[in-house]
């Protein structure tokens, strides 16, 4: 634990539907160690939708029983950049990431908020019988500019169209503070959701400056402790299978997440888009991705290790089809699902179900 900051000790989560929670003294450590294999009496719960069980709790559970509508978000493109693009700490940006900053390609970044947002509704409602949307600011960091930018940005996307009853906001967490989250918080007064979305990836700052990051783990939590004192719903984006790590490594980063009792995950394999230098690597014979099986495996100890409470936004995070180098095999997001099912069937456990804190 050394070298990590205390949370203050009056400091308690508090969430309007999942369980609340005693906050420990101390964030985690970033060393993984070895404890034994025990599997959690936990209930399996129930998908809202279909009535199926499932070894994890799916963000579409989540939303309808939050907001009681089929929701869907609507990714939008709002002109940012990133501070390790524009050379502020870094130029190029992150070695994974391609020129949409999201690896979606799914708006047109020259359209304004309310015309991508207007452009895709209909069609996500006659496509997936959706029935209200949230507005997802997703491509690059979408706090990174001034709050009164920020606010002009929000503040259109929020009042776009009637169905619209959520606001996502993805971003670094060196790109926050005080004033920007609050700002973020204010529209849980106007609207029903409100989620800030942080590109953690990984907690071990070695990985992170080899990717080309230029942020550490240190910043995540201090922009988690801020998020959590506005008990502002949260969701953290980590990357599997990133280059210099092993399995000890990866499980410390679920551990991490378990102690902080994060109240969502996203959880992405790391795969290379075109034109990005992990392509390059992939074409000149320097970095393989990791095959399907072995992913399973990776994915079902991970979720193992997480907070049975933790909201799983997704578990198999690809990029456009057309603009995917390596694996190939990601783009078949149905069949991952079943197989992360099955596997968690086969060893008879689910997601918490190795979780070392209460």
């Amino acid at each position: 634990m050394s070298g990590q900051p205390s949370l203050p000790s009056a400091f308690r989560p508090s969430y309007n539907l999942l369980n609340s929670f005693d906050d420990n003294s101390q964030y985690p450590a970033t060393q993984a160690d070895s404890p034994e294999r025990a599997v959690m009496e936990a209930p399996v719960r129930a998908h809202a939708h279909d009535g199926l069980h499932k070894p994890y709790n799916p963000y579409s559970w989540y939303l309808k029983e939050k907001l009681g509508y089929k929701t869907y978000k609507i990714t939008l493109d709002a002109g940012f950049t990133c501070p390790n693009r524009d050379g502020t700490k870094a130029y190029g940006g992150c070695t994974f990431c391609d020129q949409s900053g999201s690896s979606s390609w799914e708006q047109d970044k020259k359209n304004t908020i309310t015309e991508q947002l207007l452009g895709s509704l209909e069609k996500q409602r006659k496509r997936f019988k959706a029935e209200k949307f949230i507005a997802y600011f997703q491509n690059f960091t979408n706090t990174y500019a001034p709050v009164e930018r920020l606010k002009e940005l929000y503040d259109e996307a929020v009042v776009a169209h009637p169905d619209i009853i959520g606001l996502a906001v993805s971003t670094r967490p060196d790109c926050v503070d005080e004033a920007k989250l609050n700002l973020i918080k204010s529209y849980t007064e106007k609207i029903p959701y409100v989620c800030v979305e942080y590109g953690l990836q990984t907690i071990h700052n070695r990985t992170l400056e080899r990717v080309n990051r230029a942020e550490t783990y240190e910043d995540f939590l201090h922009a988690y402790r801020l998020t959590r004192d506005l008990d502002l719903d949260h969701c953290v984006h980590v990357i599997l299978d990133m280059p210099g790590e092993n399995h000890a490594d990866q499980m410390a980063t679920a551990d991490a997440l378990a102690q902080l009792k994060v109240h969502g995950v996203k959880i992405h394999l790391l795969c290379a888009m075109e034109k990005t230098p992990l392509a390059l690597d992939y074409q000149r014979g320097d970095w393989q991705p990791l095959e399907r099986e072995p992913y399973i495996q990776l994915l079902c100890d991970f979720m193992e290790r997480l907070h049975p409470d933790t909201v799983i936004h997704r578990i198999a995070g690809n990029g456009h089809h057309q603009h995917v180098v390596a694996p190939l095999w990601l783009m078949e997001k149905l069949g991952i699902m079943n197989d992360v099912e099955s596997e968690f069937q086969r060893r008879g456990t689910r997601q918490g179900s190795c979780c070392r804190f209460g």
